[in-house]
Parts: C-alpha cells; structure tokens; sequence
C-alpha cells in the first residue's frame, strides 16, 4: 500500500501515526484518555542528566516535550520518572495545568560521610531525582529504603496512592552492574528487587521504573533468582502466556524498563523517542 494510503487508512482507524527522529512508529491515537474505571501509567528514563553519558540525547526542553506528550497524547494520568530534573519537572508540572501533582527525591552520592546531591546541567534546572507525575491527587506517600552498594547514587524506593483511583504507585532506579567505582553484585541487586516489590505489595498496584536489569531466564542476569512476586503474584507490562521476547526499552536494544501489576492489564506498549536512551513503556490496567 502506498504511503499516503497507508496513512489514510490509519486515520480511519484512529490510529496516529508519530514521527520520532525520522522514523515511523503505529502508535495509540493522540489525545487518548482512560476509559472509566481504567488508569495509564508509563514509566520512562528521562536521561536529564548530561553529564551522565546523555549529552547526545536532546536539550532539556524537547525531553519535557516528550513528557507532556505522554500525558496529552499517550494518555498517561501517571509517569514515574528516573534521572529527571528538578527545575524540569517543576516545569512540566506547570504547562500541564494546575490538576497535576509531583513528587521528587533526589540521588544521593557519598561524599565526606555526608549524602550530597548532583546538579542537573543548566540554569534552573535543579538536581538530579527520580519521582512521579500525576493528574490524580497524591496521597500516603511513604519512602522504603534499599540495599546499597559500597560506591555509586543512593537511591529508595517512592510510593504513593493516585487520587480515587485508589492504586498504590511505586518508583524506582535500581543499581546497574557498575555503580561508581565498583561492581554491585547480583545478589544485592535482588535484594533490591525484593526490597521494592514489599514496598509496592498488595492487589491494586503498580509499581516498576529503570530497574537495570534484563528478564529472567534468557541468561542475561540472575538477579530474579530468588525473587518471588514480580512474575508470580504479579504481572509485568510485557509478560505473556507464550515465550515471547518482550519488547526493548533501551537503545541499546534490550529490556531494563518495567511496569508490574496486580491489576487486570488492558494494554502494554512502547513508545520512542531520541529525547533519552531508554523509551517510555505504558501501561493501562482496569481499576474498577
């Protein structure tokens, strides 16, 4: 089918078409909103930091872009957000409209016995966080700690319930491999995992981020051994009955990103973009 035919038959699906770095992706149509007694939630790795290895991914305005358009296109009422800005996510919060709330907790890095915090590069852009976006009110907001390795950020988990909803909504970036000057093993990278999925325990929720680590049992890493829950009592985005490869969220072309829930799921998809080197991962589960 030509293009422009293409196109036009999409159009009457209602389904949008959106152009990411010159590249064509079928995407859900813009200006999507929840059905009653459902709830979109995306997480994405925003790459806000340009010091940390991000400075081929955009200036700062296009990555608030891309947020405010998971919202006003993709349909998104809650984002979890990992190496975000402060100053950005003020922001974002304020070209949204006043009906939307955040939270932010900044990483910490060991210096001189004390946490000290990293500056975002540019003016006004505060440091450098993890936190959620959300167009429903914020309440019980609660902070669990987690393992932590010897060298490397500092980082909790941050959980929240979203508004009548009543779902229960944790965030997390979880150690790479490589944390500052060391390894962080997989054992405590488990510990980290199990450390987030009692946070976010219980039936209604939804709970996932930059967790830095591959599926299980496709050898790329054994920090899920051990790990009851994520898989089990609960669901991720991607998961299926069947064998198949869940969807990559890095450039890199593999998997670290994740939504989980206890929720029925009613969609999973990915969406792209050159703002960051990980994509947003959405999910919509039905709340009702």
């Amino acid at each position: 089918m030509a293009a422009a035919g293409l196109l036009a038959a999409l159009a009457g699906l209602g389904v949008g078409l959106r152009l990411f770095g010159g590249a064509q992706e079928a995407a859900v149509a813009t200006g999507v909103t929840d059905a009653r007694g459902a709830l979109t939630v995306a997480t994405w790795n925003v790459c806000g930091v340009r010091q940390w290895n991000c400075e081929d991914t955009g200036p700062a305005g296009e990555k608030r872009a891309r947020i405010e358009a998971l919202a006003r296109e993709s349909g998104a009422r809650v984002i979890l957000l990992q190496e975000m800005c402060s100053g950005d996510l003020d922001s974002v919060r304020a070209s949204l409209g006043g009906e939307w709330h955040s939270l932010f907790r900044p990483y910490t890095a060991g210096r001189d016995g004390r946490g000290a915090t990293v500056n975002c590069t540019g003016d006004g852009r505060g440091t450098a966080g993890y936190g959620i976006l959300s167009a429903l009110p914020l309440s019980r907001v609660a902070e669990a700690s987690l393992p932590q390795p010897a060298t490397g950020l500092r980082r909790a988990v941050l959980c929240a319930t979203a508004g009548a909803e009543d779902v229960r909504i944790c965030t997390a970036h979880l150690n790479p491999p490589q944390s500052g000057a060391g390894s962080v093993t997989a054992e405590l990278r488990a510990d980290q995992l199990r450390a987030l999925v009692e946070a976010a325990s219980g039936p209604r929720t939804v709970f996932g981020g930059d967790l830095n680590t591959g599926p299980p049992g496709r050898g790329v890493t054994d920090a899920w051994a051990g790990v009851e829950g994520p898989y089990g009592v609960y669901r991720e985005c991607d998961q299926s009955a069947s064998s198949g490869r869940p969807r990559e969220t890095h450039r890199g072309g593999y998997k670290i990103d994740y939504l989980f829930t206890g929720l029925p799921r009613q969609e999973c998809s990915v969406v792209r973009s050159p703002a960051s080197d990980h994509w947003a991962l959405l999910m919509r589960v039905a709340t009702g």
